[in-house]
């Protein structure tokens, strides 16, 4: 069921002071959401953000050290930022500039270290004694040699081959022009200090790193100042964005539009009225409606569906039909056919269990879809007799009996399948009309829809005479002409009826063929389950088709077994998302009037963020 909304204009005193609490009042009631009147644009904004930037860097600089605890002496000269006014700020800029300084600190052990290593590989030789060479004309230059370019230069006499790094040749050219190269190679560089004194300059470093990690560590403690901090910006900032989204009048008065449920609308009086706000609450008119948010209330149970209408973007409009439930049960059923494996259903059901009990088995609607489709998937799977795509295991005698022989995968009645996914498609369809009468009925139109139910079950006849050959019976006519009766007369009785029922007539052949096709589209359920069987049995007969008589082929089959199998699953999902979404997107939306057009509900809420 979609929330039915109201109209909410709301008008505040414009003072800097004022407005800041009676916008946080309002957001923390967290029931109207909120149209900008306005692009939200101040420098008290781009203040917050930044800030608020700074502090989340800050807090993961700090969560780096949350599996380690100091046991050291305490720094007197930490305070304790809780009790400081801007503590959070003044933590904030502590931690950062230690991590600067680890940065820094770090940077320098590296250049150190490499200082220390060219020494290892080139040899004790000190910075001062290349210096006067240089000052003597003479420029050392060293390079690591593959053994190909070292065969181009091994007749010059100006070069000196000292030794192997890995798998390259350690190379010195001796010149006089300090313009040379080698190859027209850069040379490598030099150390930047003296052996000994990158040694000690190494040792110091390492101290210092250790004295800037127990500072952070010590400061880690007061995490929760952070924490705070970034609240209360995240505070900020929400309420920066309302308060400068909305029009100021004659600088006294600031105003907002927005839309509230009507189960809220008592709520927000109270609060209104003791806060003194001014506000006006109406019906939305018809041409707002396209700005009016959707709040769609689904059962339990249908929740589910949720994570795949947010992944796809779906929300309805307004004026439009709740089709989660809809959507939750075919789209159920959808997933068990396309995969229709039930060992693969158990795969995936055990993976959910895994990922499940990491999490602790928290309460997240994503996991409760994902059993769901398993169960399905291995249900159907169990009709038809699929398990990993091997015939044999399927005529195991326990199997064997849960198996339907007219559904099974090897050895059954393909025509009777296709038959039941024409079905399920007229079905589908007949359950968006029947959607729409219900929307419509208390006007004609709903009779119009029992005109367009008769017409889908006539294609379905004429589609199972067409595809599969099965002669179609004398009542298919009948459907199509009382059909396009209902359809031509009722449709639309805003109009002056000669004109409505031609505009039906005309529209009539062209909605007939996309209904037609919108049946054989259900096709696609049959063919895509049949593809993921035949792989799972290719994959099947290229691991053991031909038995396995060594170990090497036995480690062979089963690496066969399960990139082949892992690989298959992979496109069952996928196909999952690509079908199953769309025929419930598409060919079912389409014939339930549902667009998807909406926006979704979103208050302005400071619940979360509140202290």
């Amino acid at each position: 069921m979609i929330a039915e909304m109201k109209k909410l204009m709301l008008f505040m005193p414009d003072s800097a002071d004022d407005i800041d609490a009676e916008l946080t009042a309002l957001g923390e009631l967290g029931v109207l959401h909120i149209a900008p009147l306005q692009p939200a644009k101040h420098e008290s904004i781009e203040r917050v953000d930044a800030r608020i930037k700074q502090l989340k860097n800050a807090i993961e600089v700090l969560n780096q050290y949350d599996n380690e605890q100091y046991s050291g002496p305490k720094n007197e000269e930490i305070p304790d930022y809780s009790k400081l006014e801007r503590g959070a700020v003044f933590l904030m800029e502590k931690v950062l500039d230690a991590e600067n300084h680890r940065l820094e600190l770090e940077n320098n052990k590296l250049n150190l270290t490499s200082d220390i290593r060219w020494f290892e590989n080139w040899g004790n030789i000190t910075l001062k004694a290349i210096k006067e060479l240089n000052d003597n004309g003479i420029w050392i230059k060293t390079y690591l040699l593959d053994d190909k370019d070292l065969k181009k230069v091994t007749d010059r006499d100006d070069i000196q081959i000292v030794g192997k790094f890995s798998d390259l040749n350690q190379v010195i050219l001796l010149t006089r022009d300090t313009s040379e190269r080698l190859l027209d190679m850069e040379a490598l560089p030099f150390p930047q200090n003296e052996l000994e004194n990158a040694k000690e300059l190494l040792a110091a470093t390492i101290k210092d790193l250790e004295s800037n990690k127990e500072f952070l560590l010590q400061l880690r403690e007061q995490k929760a100042v952070l924490v705070d901090g970034l609240k209360e910006r995240l505070r900020r900032y929400d309420v920066r964005n309302v308060q400068f989204g909305g029009l100021a009048v004659d600088k006294h008065v600031r105003f907002w539009k927005g839309f509230i449920p009507l189960e809220h609308v008592d709520e927000f009086i109270e609060t209104a009225e003791k806060r003194h706000w001014g506000y006006v609450i109406e019906d939305p008119l018809p041409e707002e409606e396209e700005e009016v948010p959707t709040l769609v209330r689904t059962p339990k149970w249908a929740q589910r569906i949720q994570p795949v209408m947010d992944f796809m973007g779906l929300v309805p409009g307004y004026k439009e039909m709740d089709v989660s439930r809809v959507f939750m049960v075919f789209f159920t059923f959808f997933t068990g056919i396309l995969v229709g494996d039930a060992g693969y259903g158990l795969v995936f059901l055990l993976i959910t269990f895994l990922a499940h009990r990491k999490k602790k088995f928290a309460k997240q609607i994503e996991f409760g879809l994902i059993y769901t489709l398993s169960v399905s998937i291995m249900f159907w799977g169990v009709l038809t007799g699929t398990y990993f795509g091997s015939e044999a295991i399927a005529e195991l005698p326990v199997l064997r009996s849960l198996k339907i022989e007219a559904l099974a995968s090897f050895g059954g009645d393909n025509l009777i399948i296709q038959k039941i996914m024409f079905l399920i498609g007229a079905v589908h369809l007949t359950v968006g009309h029947l959607q729409v009468a219900w929307k419509f009925n208390n006007s004609v139109r709903a009779i119009a829809q029992f005109g367009w139910i008769a017409i889908i079950w006539g294609l379905y006849l004429i589609v199972n005479q067409m595809v599969l050959g099965i002669e179609a019976p004398g009542l298919m006519v009948w459907l199509f002409i009382g059909g396009a009766v209902l359809v031509a007369l009722f449709s639309k009785p805003g109009t002056s009826f000669f004109k409505g029922m031609l505009s039906s007539i005309g529209n009539l052949p062209l909605s007939i063929i996309n209904g037609f096709s919108d049946i054989i589209s259900y096709i696609r359920l049959y063919a895509v389950g049949l593809s993921t069987v035949l792989m799972a049995a290719s994959f099947n007969q290229m691991a053991i088709g031909d038995g396995i008589t060594t170990v090497a082929s036995g480690i062979g089959a089963v690496l066969v077994l399960i990139l082949g199998h892992g690989l298959n699953m992979i496109l069952a999902a996928m196909a999952v998302l690509v079908h199953g979404v769309r025929l419930n997107m598409l060919e079912y939306a389409g014939h339930a009037e549902v667009e998807f057009s909406g926006n979704e509900y979103k208050p302005f809420n400071l619940k979360d963020n509140k202290q």
